[in-house]
């Protein structure tokens, strides 16, 4: 078994003080309170009898205990203040938890209330109208007198103090209580069974409603109202001072100690028939009509065997049964306020404890709320007392589902069953309940379904304010919860509508039978007359149909809803699901696509240095006097070569970054006509090398001036030719035409087609052309270098300026590319303007001292002869710390630019460069420029970001490097 202990995210720890007499205590005090005195005559004898209620109660006991062993098995993972909530928090998620916790709040609230104003009912009983005084009030039938509300309030005060005095102090008034309950039960049931000769006298054994085992099981499924708060101990498993794998005869002793105080208090209720009576069924039956000791069958007993000391007796029983269950109920909610407050699902502060280790703020609150409930009648008090027991119910369901899923986890069988078994029976229960016409003394007043339609309503819109201030994404990770709070409210609604309407139909039924009956009185006829009664009859059997038509409709009509909701459950988990894997492909898809970006900016790096070496040497040795004309060719060779890789790299970097959706547009004004014409001029030589003729023509063009990105349309016409000229065998054509083909307002559509007479393609690889590394597998097509992304990149930049692109092929005849784009027009002098600062000066660079900050030795020896030639003054920093102490180390003026790498050890050039713009005098305004491989564009924003004046890439290019320079040192 694997223990897990759950630390204490906030406020103080709760320290270990409860023993097992202690916990038995809890348990069995929270079980028994007041009604075990007044339900034997109200509840348990008119439908079960005697046997009948005491066989139900203990088939009870033992459905609770299947339920106490879930508990008892989640206590052991998680000994903890919280009790359901967390163990619903813990296994099935946040979402549970609240709904778990929202019904435990409502239930254990009221068990409170009902304890604290059960007191003056049995004092009424006892001792007649003593606190019936002060100011009074009538609500739903039941006068509110101001002597009895204080009564309840003091009791609640008394309670609270107690539990805020101290854990060790509460515990032991408990166990005092809780012992004096049982003890003074037995006591009595004792002394009525002897005086009463014993058992055998207890006839009839069962209720004359229905058959004895349907009495059982009504009795059996009050079982949850009966027993509910001997769970109570789990929201103190934290403080015990045992091992929570000990508590299972704790929690079985409490379920038959209180199984057995019913039931001896249900025994002694049918043992003592006052005079008059024959059997305890007339007694019961007569009972409403009793007012004092009588009213109440077990102080009768008591009375009735030991005189006014088994009232006395009695009297403390009750008391302590009301005291305890007040004790015990208020620490439980106060651990579970404690514990919410915690998990941040209620207001800070409640998870602070006083000195004496007790979450007094928790109890101080719920006793400031139950001080106002007794000022609305014992009636109102009684309709959310009901509502407990659907609220336990629900309670016990997650607490056996939770059981049955930890089990499965950690594949231990017995918790799987009894899980199960739990779970199975919980929704038996719930199904008695919220279904009506089961079984009739499962059904609620009309009031309490209305008050858990209106608490379960409340619960979502805590939850929306919850998840609405939820930072952590705790909440709103399982749907199944609002499913089933949905559920519920649907269900308790449909038995409210059937309440209501039978209510009302029986109601009206009664009223016409009474006018009826009238009437016919007026007429002579008594009321005894057939005809009358035959009437009657009739309006009572037709208000009952119209009852029960308009009950099944309801069903019906909650049957639709509840399919039609399953159905729409059902779809959204699907659409749900593959959202889910949607998302999951995106972030894989993210992850892959920064993985790639990754690769590929350090394969860029990595070739881009010794790409740096070749391409300078190459370029230094070309301007060697004297060499060998076979070492020029075979150095032209190595450049041609090194010229070619640079731009298999850049390709495969461009396709990267259009892929991540990084490439962006550069519009601005240019003369259409020029950039054909530059970019047409660069293959004019390799063209006649190679015996092909190759015409351009632009005379369809008359507005040369637009607005658009001249180097991709740039790098569009060298693929296009570059591939036309690759795949031209000699003496074939290669021809450029670009054309106008519509004009509107301020924009026009151009045609550009670039065809040849070369191999062309076949019509499945035509099909592929545009797709990212695709080439065709032909034995002449192998012999020609190549990526396959030249297309792929010339496709994606014309779609980025919104144009299209279409390829007609044929093999051994040639290809045609044919392009439409649409460019805003532009102005012949905004073409000069931007032209104009691109005019180059011819710069003197004698003189001027550069700080190299480089690394790489071959990378700064080339840089350096090269600048040299040029007539630079060069000084070198092997990394970026070094280039900001020589930046420090001299006066302001000594250094005229710095060129700064970017990768160095011991300080980057990012960094080093944020140095020398923090320097205090001018020398924070030396240029900057970044010469680097890495290329990328967030490489050449992260330059410019940190202060720098420019960026060149490596292999760099001399003219490219000269002219940034001159630029800079101008400036």
């Amino acid at each position: 078994m694997v223990q897990i202990q759950d630390n204490q995210q906030g406020g103080e720890t709760l320290s270990k003080y409860l023993s097992p007499l202690g916990v038995w205590a809890l348990a069995f005090g929270c079980a028994v309170g007041w009604g075990a005195f007044v339900m034997p005559g109200t509840t348990f004898l008119p439908i079960a009898g005697p046997w009948g209620s005491v066989i139900g109660l203990m088939i009870g006991a033992v459905i609770m205990l299947i339920i106490g062993l879930s508990y008892r098995f989640l206590m052991q993972r998680y000994p903890d203040a919280g009790g359901s909530y967390t163990y619903a928090t813990k296994v099935l998620g946040s979402d549970h938890g609240f709904l778990c916790a929202w019904m435990l709040m409502l239930t254990y609230a009221a068990i409170i209330w009902a304890n604290s104003t059960a007191l003056s009912l049995l004092v009424r009983y006892l001792f007649g109208d003593i606190f019936c005084f002060g100011f009074s009030y009538r609500i739903a039938g039941y006068t509110v007198y101001m002597g009895e509300v204080l009564l309840s309030v003091a009791i609640l005060a008394l309670a609270s103090l107690i539990c805020i005095a101290g854990k060790r102090f509460s515990v032991v008034i408990q166990i005092i209580g809780a012992v004096l309950l049982f003890g003074c039960i037995t006591a009595c049931f004792i002394a009525v069974t002897i005086h009463r000769g014993g058992l055998s006298r207890l006839v009839p054994a069962f209720s004359a409603q229905g058959a004895p085992t349907d009495q059982i099981l009504t009795i059996v499924v009050l079982a949850p109202w009966a027993f509910i708060g001997f769970e109570s101990i789990s929201h103190s498993a934290g403080e015990f001072r045992f091992s929570a794998k000990k508590s299972l005869p704790v929690i079985i002793i409490a379920l038959f100690t209180g199984a057995l105080a019913y039931a001896m208090l249900t025994l002694c209720a049918s043992m003592s028939v006052p005079d008059g009576f024959r059997s305890w069924t007339e007694y019961i039956g007569e009972l409403s009509s009793f007012e004092g000791i009588q009213g109440l069958p077990t102080f009768h007993a008591a009375q009735d065997a030991m005189g006014p000391v088994g009232i006395v007796t009695l009297g403390i029983a009750a008391f302590c049964g009301v005291l305890t269950g007040l004790i015990g109920n208020m620490i439980a909610l106060s651990r579970l306020i404690y514990r919410m407050s915690s998990d941040k699902m209620l207001p800070k502060g409640f998870d602070k404890l006083n000195r004496r280790g007790v979450p007094a703020r928790a109890v101080l609150c719920i006793a400031a709320v139950s001080v106002i409930i007794p000022l609305l009648g014992r009636t109102a008090i009684g309709w959310i007392v009901d509502v407990t027991t659907i609220g336990a119910t629900i309670v016990y369901a997650y607490i056996s589902i939770c059981a049955f899923m930890l089990g499965k986890r950690e594949k231990k069988v017995s918790a799987i069953i009894y899980g199960a078994i739990g779970a199975l029976i919980s929704m038996i229960f719930a199904v008695f309940y919220l279904l009506p016409n089961i079984r009739s003394q499962s059904e609620l007043a009309a009031e309490s379904y209305m008050i858990l339609i209106l608490w379960s309503v409340i619960g979502m819109i805590v939850f929306r304010f919850l998840m609405k201030r939820d930072t952590t994404r705790r909440f709103g990770k399982s749907m199944v919860v609002w499913i089933i709070l949905f559920c519920l409210i649907l269900l308790v609604s449909v038995s409210w509508i059937n309440r209501i309407t039978l209510d009302t139909s029986k109601n009206t039924a009664v009223e016409l039978r009474t006018v009826h009956t009238e009437l016919a009185g007026q007429a002579g006829l008594a009321p005894d007359n057939e005809s009358v009664m035959e009437t009657n009859r009739f309006i009572s059997d037709s208000f009952i149909g119209f009852a029960d038509n308009v009950r099944q409709n309801i069903f019906i009509f909650a049957g639709l809803l509840l399919g039609s909701l399953a159905l729409i459950f059902s779809i959204f988990t699907i659409i749900k699901k593959r959202e889910q894997v949607i998302e999951a492909e995106r972030l894989i898809a993210e992850e892959n696509s920064k993985a790639k970006s990754t690769f590929l900016s350090n394969m860029s790096h990595d070739i881009r240095t010794p790409m740096n070496a070749i391409t300078g040497y190459t370029a230094l040795a070309l301007k060697e006097e004297n060499v060998p004309e076979s070492v020029r060719i075979y150095l032209e060779k190595i450049d041609a070569s090194g010229k070619h890789l640079l731009s298999l790299i850049n390709d495969i970097l461009d396709m990267s970054r259009i892929e991540s959706g990084k490439m962006e547009l550069d519009p601005a004004p240019a003369d259409l006509i020029e950039v054909l014409e530059e970019t047409c001029h660069i293959f004019d030589l390799q063209m006649e090398s190679k015996s092909l003729n190759f015409t351009v023509d632009h005379s369809g063009i008359t507005d040369r001036y637009v607005i658009c990105d001249k180097n991709r349309i740039n790098r569009i016409l060298l693929n296009l030719i570059s591939n036309a000229y690759k795949f031209t065998p000699s003496g074939g054509t290669v021809s450029v035409v670009i054309h106008q083909i519509l004009s509107y307002h301020s924009e026009t559509t151009f045609e550009l087609i670039v065809s040849d007479t070369g191999i062309g393609m076949s019509p499945e690889f035509a099909e592929h052309i545009f797709d990212a590394f695709e080439r065709e597998r032909s034995r002449t097509v192998n012999n020609i270098q190549g990526t396959g992304l030249g297309m792929a990149i010339t496709k994606n930049f014309v779609d980025m300026m919104g144009g299209k692109i279409l390829v007609q092929t044929e093999q051994d005849k040639g290809t045609t590319f044919t392009i439409r784009m649409t460019f805003p027009l532009a102005s012949e002098e905004d073409v000069r303007q931007l032209v104009a600062p691109d005019e180059k000066e011819t710069i003197d660079f004698s003189g001027i001292r550069i700080l190299l900050a480089e690394d790489n030795p071959i990378n700064s020896e080339i840089a350096t002869m090269i600048l040299t030639q040029e007539g630079f003054l060069v000084e070198t920093a092997e990394n970026g710390k070094i280039a900001v102490e020589m930046i420090e180390e001299h006066d302001a003026g000594y250094f005229d630019v710095i060129l700064m790498d970017i990768q160095m050890p011991v300080m980057n050039g990012y960094d080093a460069s944020k140095a020398i713009r923090a320097l205090p005098d001018e020398r924070s305004q030396i240029p900057i420029i970044a010469i680097t491989a890495n290329t990328f564009e967030d490489d050449r924003r992260e330059a410019l970001e940190v202060g720098m004046n420019a960026h060149v890439a490596k292999p760099f290019n001399p003219e490219e490097l000269m002219a940034t320079l001159a630029e800079c040192i101008k400036k």
